[in-house]
């Protein structure tokens, strides 16, 4: 059973990272802000930069299950590594349905920002190839990416805090109760010698918020540390 926090902050792997929870008004999954932080970490452990993209996913109809967007993901993986060279593509996903028949998905991709410095060829390929398949076209949210340097923890706090807008509690579990709401890449984390992961063991220490404060209640789990952006919801 998924754990819930209402926490503006969240503590993962001994650092703090604040929560893009409305201002207290909704909840958050803490599995779902471990996955977005995990992955990422992964990822910055074997590449230097990493470009993340976010993109909203809706099905032109209602399906109880997730294998259409299994598929379409390993498609995207397909296109990474055969036209940008990509070794490894990390990736989150939620499944969420509120008031429209069908669910929709939102979607980050975690790439190296090193073979893809701009998204938007991407983006367009993604476009077409979803509405291909019968679905509208997928909704591009503002700023959707953000390229982060491996040394930068300030902004990956931010971009995780946009991302942690996934997290969200409201929207999700109303498929088959066998039906998972989120899933995410399974890359193992790059260590060094001493067996640090390379992303934490090359970082600069003291990363903060904008106002250079955590002064927000604080959820603590033993193996995630995490920030977040701010992303309102669609109206």
């Amino acid at each position: 059973m998924k754990r819930e926090t209402f926490a503006d902050v969240v503590e993962l792997d001994g650092m703090p990272f604040r929560v893009n929870n409305g201002g207290g008004k909704h909840s958050c999954y803490v599995e779902i802000l471990t996955v977005i932080h995990d992955q990422l970490e992964a990822m910055l452990s074997y590449h230097s930069k990493v470009l993340v993209l976010r993109l909203d996913l809706h099905l032109g109809d209602y399906s109880h299950d997730n294998h259409e967007l299994s598929r379409f993901i390993e498609k995207i993986k397909r296109r990474y590594h055969d036209h940008y060279r990509g070794k490894r593509m990390g990736y989150i996903w939620v499944r969420e349905q509120e008031k429209a028949k069908q669910q929709h998905y939102h979607l980050a991709l975690y790439l190296d920002a090193n073979k893809i410095q701009h998204p938007a060829k991407l983006i367009y390929w993604i476009e077409q190839r979803w509405q291909s398949r019968g679905h509208p076209k997928p909704y591009t949210p503002e700023n959707c990416f953000a390229v982060i340097n491996r040394k930068n923890d300030s902004f990956k706090q931010s971009v995780f805090e946009r991302l942690s807008y996934l997290a969200k509690t409201r929207g999700k579990g109303y498929g088959c109760k066998d039906t998972n709401d989120y899933s995410g890449s399974r890359i193992k984390p790059k260590k060094t010698s001493a067996g640090d992961v390379v992303s934490r063991a090359t970082s600069q220490p003291g990363a903060e918020s904008n106002d250079g404060k955590f002064d927000q209640p604080i959820y603590k789990h033993p193996t995630v540390s995490r920030q977040l952006l701010r992303e309102s919801p669609r109206p």
